[in-house]
């Protein structure tokens, strides 16, 4: 079912509510209003007549007076009964009389056996009998004007009904008209043609703003196509240049007959470019797995002690170029995230700090905790980086001329921003003034289980 007959079949549901609600209330007040005002009338009248009748005894000339009166309708038929004995007739002889089984002790209106006439009952006492007096008279013409109101009522209603639900349907095909239009836009987006987008509507209503989230989600899916494009083009030119080495060298040592100590130096060299593939393709898995790897193995981190223990695994790497690392760890820093991932980032930061510091030089680790924000900084006394590749740093298979004469393939800070991100925080690099770079980490604490 379509949303605009949803909306139609709704529209109908409320409609018809209030309007059979609506006519049920004209109906019933204008019944009350009319039946209200003749019952009033007739039972003054009525109680006038009876208070006459009981206080002089004069029936007749009372009754034939008070039946002759046209003021409440066009017939009228007035009698006295006493003792179920009819004692005084007058008016209308083909008037249906009301039908009473034993004297009313109270006043009271009652129409008559055919519902043609309507009736106020008075009751008296006459010569020491209870006695009432039946003032009558023809309710043709209010019985006709209700019945014609309920006729009108039953007519216009479902007219009503019929015409504003037509109307409703055209009123929520126009309504849905820019959406249908935004439909068929994105259908006819194609997935080679994500550039394209969608026109944003002139008034500025709710659907322009989702016209405007839609080119949003449309510009972000464009630029993450092109990062993935990009990404497999880099990550087969990476593969490339060492697979041709390797199927290169193989191909040497097989085309002539060889000893086995030169047999023994193309399998190493064969083993050691296999082992960079490997370690490459590992780190292209690693950029795949991060998001689901995060989900699942996301715990508390007290960052600092996991700092520690990676300075302690490089210190080898470092003392082999007598680098001295100052760290100032003291303060308690809990995060919430994988450890995994975290060891990673802090191996691959302190990992391009022990690359890039000339022998006997220092790294500085420093840690801070202030307003909900964990800030760990790492500076090394390098070279530092190029102003201009900066914005670059952290691109995918990116490699600076510094960093070319370097093992690795340009994927360890790559790796480690989209893990800082991941976690909800903020990886940085800037060049210090007294030479060597500074990377900076910002992580959002979180309260350690009690």
């Amino acid at each position: 079912m379509s949303v605009r007959l949803r909306l139609t079949i709704y529209w109908a549901g409320v409609l018809s509510l209030l309007l059979v609600g609506a006519g049920l209330s004209v109906f019933l007040l204008f019944q009350r209003q009319q039946w209200t005002q003749l019952d009033a009338a007739l039972r003054e009248e009525a109680d006038t007549a009876a208070a006459t009748i009981a206080r002089n005894g004069d029936i007749g000339p009372l009754v034939d007076r008070l039946s002759e009166e046209r003021d409440l309708g066009p017939k009228r038929r007035v009698c006295v009964v006493v003792d179920h004995r009819l004692v005084a007739d007058a008016g209308a002889r083909d008037a249906d009389l009301p039908q009473l089984d034993q004297n009313p002790g109270q006043p009271l209106m009652i129409d008559g056996r055919r519902d043609i006439f309507r009736y106020a009952i008075a009751p008296l006492w006459l010569n020491n009998t209870r006695a009432y007096l039946a003032d009558g008279v023809d309710a043709h013409e209010i019985r006709e004007s209700v019945r014609r109101l309920g006729t009108i009522l039953l007519i216009v209603i479902p007219a009503l009904l019929l015409s504003s639900t037509c109307f409703g349907y055209w009123l929520a095909g126009r309504t849905l008209a820019p959406l249908v239009t935004v439909t068929k836009g994105l259908a006819g987006i194609k997935p080679t043609d994500l550039a394209h987008r969608l026109p944003v509507p002139p008034l500025e209503d709710e659907l322009a703003k989702l016209v405007r989230e839609i080119n949003s989600l449309l510009g972000r899916v464009e630029r993450a196509s092109l990062a993935e494009r990009r990404f497999v083009a880099d990550a087969a030119h990476e593969l490339r240049t060492p697979l041709t080495v390797l199927r290169t060298g193989i191909e040497v040592a097989l085309r002539h007959k060889r000893s086995a100590t030169e047999y023994q130096r193309a399998l190493n060299a064969a083993l050691r470019d296999a082992t960079a593939i490997g370690a490459l393709a590992d780190e292209l898995l690693a950029l795949t797995r991060l998001d689901q790897e995060l989900i699942s193995g996301r715990q508390i981190v007290e960052l600092s002690e996991l700092t520690k223990e990676v300075l302690e695994a490089m210190e080898p790497l470092a003392a082999s170029k007598r680098l001295s690392i100052e760290s100032d760890l003291s303060m308690v820093a809990n995060v919430s995230g994988n450890p995994d991932h975290l060891r990673r980032v802090l191996i691959n930061l302190l990992d391009n700090a022990v690359k890039f510091s000339p022998e006997a030089s220092k790294i500085e680790v420093t840690l801070q905790v202030e307003n909900n924000q964990v800030t760990l900084r790492i500076a090394d006394w390098g070279p530092g980086v190029d102003e201009q590749e900066l914005p670059f740093l952290f691109d995918r298979f990116f490699r600076g001329r510094s960093g070319r004469s370097k093992p690795g393939k340009g994927l360890g800070l790559s790796l480690s921003r989209e893990i800082v991100e991941l976690h909800g925080g903020q990886l940085t690099v800037q060049n210090r003034t007294g030479g060597g770079a500074e990377f900076t980490m910002y992580l959002p604490t979180t309260q350690a289980p009690g």
